[in-house]
């Protein structure tokens, strides 16, 4: 018998038969679940918690059972403690209201470094103790750690050496899933690649839509049509929110937190206007637009730069001397939505060689002035700029390491040799078609090592026929992959 774990994989409505699905490939599998929210229609073997639940340990058994990180566990998952603290800046975005609170004396969520340590602790001994008790042999995940409770799951299930794979719906391909089993291997299609051609070999495999290659030729620039693959929005969204805005529990403590952020907020726009330089725009420069933090990209895939401020000193101290580092807010900051710590933009523009513009500045005409451009992992404007031609300079993990005109920094080395190539182009472009060719080797390299499907949602369609097909395609090739990959982990435990 396996057992696997599947966190938030099968209870998207649409995808709910995943489970069922899994058992009809090997019915020596007992499929365990974390669901979204705790009454989530779903079909599991067994539920073990809920995102409800678990972002902030709100589970009874840390109390009733007495649960505690064993000193064997710690040893090994303490050298992510510090990064997983880091991390749970997110909790501070979080809305309260829609999540758990942990049971009395636990108290409830305030930001400081001793809750945060504490959050770590009881995340890593409830799932030390669900996985020993259920003798969970692999673990799938709908996406990579970066929330908090799904990071330190990863460090549990790794310390016990127990496989564990997790699937990502990457930009810009959105509606493709590639699988990885460490964040490290977001840099090659080889795993990924693998897998789906296991499960072509052996599972039940439904191929992909007429139009999936000419919908990532949307994607990726090379139609100039719009994309029609977006997130679907709940109808009720609006309603739900006010429900929660007017409810005893949640009106006081999202008022206050609404008045906090926007008062933090003028504090830190006032903060940029009295950083912004005074000086004209320099004549040799690359251009960073600073990634929203705490999010998965900085959180995860550049952790090696913990802070935007880290990666900006470190570009700035290997610029040459007559060159300049211009930074400026992202555009999708508009709403401050991450709020930027206390004299954030003075401590920026304090550092050698940098050179701080208003948020109100074009990007696009900056990306046109400048000689490259510098970003963490990945972004849209990362794609603008190597459809452009122009130079990226990307540090972290990335997926977008092979296309033309990349530079991947993950060492003051990398940095200190890549830095001044990059300047010594001067603001050199590639070739068009060399452009061209690169991104679509790119997209055929990405189509081949991604199924066509979502996870955490379903996109919009034009009519239920449509939807059917495409949720149908999703379960059954996801549940292909997750069989064939368990059938490459465990050949000593799994019957095909």
């Amino acid at each position: 018998m396996v057992n696997l774990l599947l966190l938030k994989i099968g209870s998207e409505p649409g995808l709910e038969e995943i489970p069922n699905l899994i058992r009809g490939l090997n019915r020596e599998i007992s499929v365990f679940g974390v669901l979204t929210t705790p009454n989530q229609t779903n079909h599991f073997d067994h539920v073990i918690s809920s995102s409800y639940d678990a972002m902030f340990g709100a589970h009874d058994e840390l109390l009733s059972e007495g649960l505690y990180v064993r000193p064997e566990l710690y040893k090994v998952i303490s050298a992510a403690e510090g990064r997983i603290i880091r991390m749970y800046d997110r909790l501070i975005m979080s809305d309260m209201a829609m999540f758990a609170a942990p049971r009395y004396p636990v108290p409830r969520f305030h930001d400081s470094t001793e809750y945060r340590m504490q959050l770590f602790l009881r995340h890593a001994a409830f799932w030390d103790h669900m996985l020993r008790l259920h003798k969970i042999d692999a673990v799938v995940a709908q996406n990579y750690g970066h929330i908090g409770y799904d990071a330190v799951l990863f460090e549990v299930v790794t310390a016990l050496e127990i496989p564990y794979m997790f699937f990502h719906d990457f930009p810009p391909f959105r509606g493709s899933l590639q699988m990885y089993e460490s964040v490290g291997g977001i840099v090659s299609n080889q795993f990924s690649r693998t897998v789906i051609e296991y499960a072509q070999e052996n599972y039940p495999f439904l191929p992909d839509s007429p139009d999936r290659r000419k919908q990532m030729m949307r994607q990726i620039g090379l139609l100039s049509e719009v994309n029609a693959l977006i997130p679907s929005k709940s109808k009720d969204t609006k309603v739900v929110r006010l429900k929660m805005l007017l409810s005893k529990p949640g009106i006081a403590r999202n008022v206050m937190k609404s008045v906090r952020r926007r008062w933090n907020n003028s504090q830190s726009k006032k903060d940029e206007k009295r950083a912004l330089s005074d000086l004209p725009l320099p004549e040799k420069f690359l251009f960073c637009e600073l990634q929203s933090q705490p999010n998965g990209t900085t959180a995860l895939k550049g952790w090696m730069f913990p802070d935007q401020r880290e990666s900006l000193a470190l570009i700035a101290r290997h610029l040459p001397n007559d060159w300049k580092l211009v930074v400026k807010e992202s555009d999708r900051q508009w709403t401050r939505m991450y709020p930027r710590r206390k004299n954030f933009w003075s401590h920026i523009s304090c550092l050698p060689k940098v050179h701080l513009v208003s948020s109100n500045y074009d990007t696009t005409i900056l990306l046109r002035k400048c000689s490259g451009l510098v970003e963490t992992s990945y972004s849209n404007l990362a794609l603008s700029a190597i459809q452009q031609g122009l130079p990226v300079i990307v540090l972290g993990l990335t997926h977008i390491g092979e296309l033309i005109g990349v530079n991947t920094v993950v060492s003051e080395e990398q940095a200190a040799e890549v830095v001044p190539q990059v300047c010594a182009q001067n603001g050199q472009r590639s070739n068009c078609d060399l452009i061209s060719e690169s991104l679509t080797r790119f997209l055929d390299e990405k189509r081949g090592a991604t199924l066509e499907g979502t996870l955490g949602y379903i996109p919009k369609f034009s009519g239920e026929i449509a939807e059917r097909e495409f949720c149908t395609r999703t379960s059954v090739n996801v549940s292909s992959v997750i069989v064939a990959w368990l059938s490459l982990a465990l050949p000593h435990k799994f019957q095909s």
